[in-house]
């Protein structure tokens, strides 16, 4: 009998001692969902009626194992053995998620989808002795879902915008067919592993990478852009996107993405034809053929006086004079009949009643089938045309006067125009050079500089300040400054150019000068330099034999010596001793320069540490902290560098507060293409009206009883920055703390 199994019922006990499926078998009998129970082998011992209808067989009690249905399969159509079923997985001991869900097929070849709940049944002591499993079918839902999928996969396949799925880097994950068209790629091969932000036009490309994070966080986005598809084509695009979680928890973008390249640039064009109206100098008026005035842009406003409030719905014939009235229907007529009506002068009344003379044209108007409905109407002031006739022989003056030369010619360099400054200037009057060529002015060396003027004149742009030669008429040269500006006829073209021309020859003398006077005392300075060297070097010796002969003096006769005669030999040696310092900090101070460029970056850790390693006795002794952090390679000489550590630590060690051991920071930031340097001190610091003269030759705040040094130090650190056009500066807080900063070049 289908569903009668008892044989193991006994194994089925539950803690209160009540057999399980004598307990429950009622309940799984009336149960529309599939439930069978198997004993700690998985042998099959009970099914309910619903069971035989999921599996479409009748089970085989203690002959089935873990599974009563037929072949079964993963969600992705392998082969599941009944062994690896999850009913078999925990009775094993594993774990099963519940509603797994798998795919079975019947005897007749029929394949169902069910999720499947099992649970192992334990005795008192936590034996295993059975279990029990719940199947689902869900075959119904998974066909709708399967169809669904089908439908939207339909449905992305056939839409005309693209459809694409980016993960959280930019990855392209999917893009339907439409959108593979959109980027230049309709075999898919190219866009295959490619990254979405190298198709983004450069400058969208940061806003697009912001919304497509914003979209993998959980919000939703919409952005226009701009793409560069494989084939170099751009289009503007509209993108709507969604954030969509995928099976491991993480979140891409699902985004509808649609080409409004025509739409943007329909609006770019009204935009613009918006703004020509709205900027330009005439006045620009709509009227329908009864003459109704349907729009006004400020320029009308400016011109006539009316606002556009004030004006609209009214009738054209407001503003013409009453003797002029009969223009109107003829107008009107013209337009009826298509024709353009070009330039005609006339007058026209403002709001005050002013006449005022214009120039109008006058274009029909057409609707979408081409009936004209209206006219177009663009109203120029000709009142100023006509005033600057009038003031055209005040101008004449103002030309001739001019301290510049001004010239005109055409373009192919026949002068047309010639001031009396160019007569001065150049020596040729007008008479003599008014249709001659521009290249009786100019070095047959600068020709070709000529035929580049009239090339960018002729593309419209302007030549400011070329600063240049020309000849005069005796055969000098001239330095002069050009300023070049195109001429356009009544159309716009570009017919000719309009130069002034600026003797420059006594600025240029003058910078001559001051050149000469620069290597003058370049070669000044290199000879102060090699003096310096070749003094210093040469004081060495008598210095190293004035010491010597003291030391011995000292060491054989010092202590024959009465008091008085020791503090003179006291003061010798110590005089000697600072003379031999002065000496090799001036060597120091000369050889900065005698470097040539490095070859290679210097490592300012390295430096650091070499700089150290030379006051290593004088850190001992003052038990001095120093400290640095990472610190980069920059392009001098490392014994520049270490230069420059070795004399900053060591003024820190120096004038050290008589309270507290020295500590010392060294740091660097790369600020603007350059590295800045600090090195901090807890010392005695600087007052502020010392700040800006400690770097000179021989400059000290101390005498020499008080602090030793030869107040080269710090002249020798600023003439190493300087090499190097950096710059040094201190702050500091008095009694408290010195900064030093420098600067070196980035690299």
């Amino acid at each position: 009998m289908i569903g009668n199994g008892t044989k193991a019922l006994t194994d089925f006990v539950l803690p209160g001692g009540e057999s399980t499926l004598g307990a429950y078998r009622v309940l799984y009998d009336a149960l529309p969902v599939a439930i069978y129970a198997t004993d700690a082998h998985g042998r099959v011992t009970y099914f309910n009626q619903a069971a035989v209808k999921l599996s479409g067989r009748v089970p085989e009690l203690d002959s089935d194992q873990w599974c009563i249905t037929g072949t079964l399969f993963r969600p992705d159509g392998t082969p599941l053995p009944h062994y690896q079923c999850p009913l078999a997985v925990v009775l094993n001991g594993g774990e099963a998620a519940a509603g797994v869900e798998c795919i079975a097929e019947r005897p007749n070849g029929e394949r169902i989808w069910f999720s499947a709940y099992p649970t192992v049944l334990r005795d008192a002591e936590g034996t295993i002795t059975g279990g029990i499993n719940i199947l689902i079918d869900t075959t119904e839902r998974k066909r709708a879902e399967i169809e669904a999928s089908q439908q939207y996969r339909a449905i992305v396949e056939t839409t005309p915008e693209c459809v694409k799925i980016v993960g959280s880097d930019g990855a392209l994950l999917f893009m339907n067919p439409q959108g593979l068209r959109m980027i230049g790629d309709p075999s898919a091969q190219a866009a295959a592993g490619k990254n979405i932000y190298d198709l983004i036009a450069p400058e969208d490309r940061d806003r697009y990478r912001e919304m497509n994070e914003r979209v993998c966080r959980g919000e939703k986005a919409s952005l226009e852009f701009d793409i560069v598809g494989f084939e170099g084509k751009r289009r503007h695009m509209e993108s709507h996107a969604t954030p969509l979680r995928q099976l491991d928890g993480s979140i891409v973008q699902l985004a509808l993405t649609r080409d409004i390249s025509e739409r943007a640039e329909a609006q770019r064009a009204a935009r613009l034809l918006s703004a020509i109206v709205d900027t330009s100098d005439d006045a620009i008026i709509s009227k329908n053929l009864d003459g109704t005035i349907t729009s006004w842009n400020k320029s009308a406003e400016r011109l006539f006086g009316y606002t556009a409030d004030e004006i609209i719905g009214k009738s054209i014939t407001l503003l013409i004079p009453p003797e002029r009235l009969d223009e109107e229907p003829e107008i009107i007529a013209r337009l009826k009949r298509g024709e353009r009506v070009d330039h005609i002068q006339t007058q026209r009344l403002r709001k005050d009643g002013a006449k005022i003379d214009l120039s109008l044209t006058i274009s029909p108007v057409k609707d979408g089938a081409g009936l004209i409905i209206g006219a177009s109407k663009i109203a120029r002031d000709i009142t100023p045309l006509k005033r600057a006739e009038r003031s055209s022989l005040l101008l004449k003056a103002i030309v001739d006067s001019s301290e510049d030369a001004i010239i005109s010619k055409n373009l192919d360099g026949t002068i047309t125009s010639w001031n009396e400054s160019a007569e001065r200037l150049f020596g040729y009057t007008a008479e003599e050079i008014v249709g001659k060529s521009i290249t009786v002015l100019i070095p047959e060396e600068l020709l070709e500089e000529e035929r580049k003027i009239i090339a960018r004149l002729k593309q419209g742009e302007r030549v400011d300040h070329f600063e240049t030669q020309r000849l005069r008429k005796d055969g000098s040269r001239l330095d002069l400054s050009l300023t070049i500006s195109p001429v356009r006829d009544s159309t716009g073209k570009v017919v000719g150019a309009s130069k002034i021309a600026r003797d420059i020859s006594e600025r240029k003398r003058a910078e001559a000068r001051q050149l000469q006077v620069e290597s003058e005392l370049r070669r000044a300075n290199e000879d102060l330099e090699q003096f310096a060297f070749s003094a210093s070097h040469d004081l060495q010796e008598p210095l190293r034999s004035v010491k010597i002969y003291s030391e011995l003096l000292t060491l054989d006769y010092g202590g024959a010596l009465t008091g008085e005669a020791q503090e003179y030999l006291k003061h010798l040696c110590a005089g000697v001793s600072r003379m031999e310092m002065l000496v090799r900090d001036l060597l120091s101070y000369t050889q900065v320069t005698k470097f040539d460029r490095p070859r290679e970056p210097a490592d300012a850790g390295s430096a650091l540490s070499a700089a150290c390693a030379s006051l290593n006795s004088r850190i001992d002794e003052a038990s001095a902290q120093i400290t640095f952090e990472t610190l980069p390679a920059v392009p001098v000489h490392g014994a520049h560098l270490q230069q420059l550590f070795q004399n900053l630590i060591g003024n820190a060690i120096k004038y050290r507060s008589p309270d507290r051991a020295p500590v010392v920071h060294v740091s660097a930031c790369r600020t603007n293409g350059h590295w800045t340097f600090a090195v901090a001190d807890n010392g005695i610091g600087i007052e502020p009206e010392y700040k800006e003269n400690i770097f000179g030759l021989f400059k000290r705040l101390h005498t020499s009883d008080e602090y030793s040094g030869t107040g080269l130090g710090l002249a020798i650190c600023q003439k190493i920055v300087d090499r190097y056009q950096g710059r040094i500066w201190v702050e500091s807080e008095p009694g408290q703390r010195s900064i030093f900063y420098f600067t070196l070049p980035g690299g």
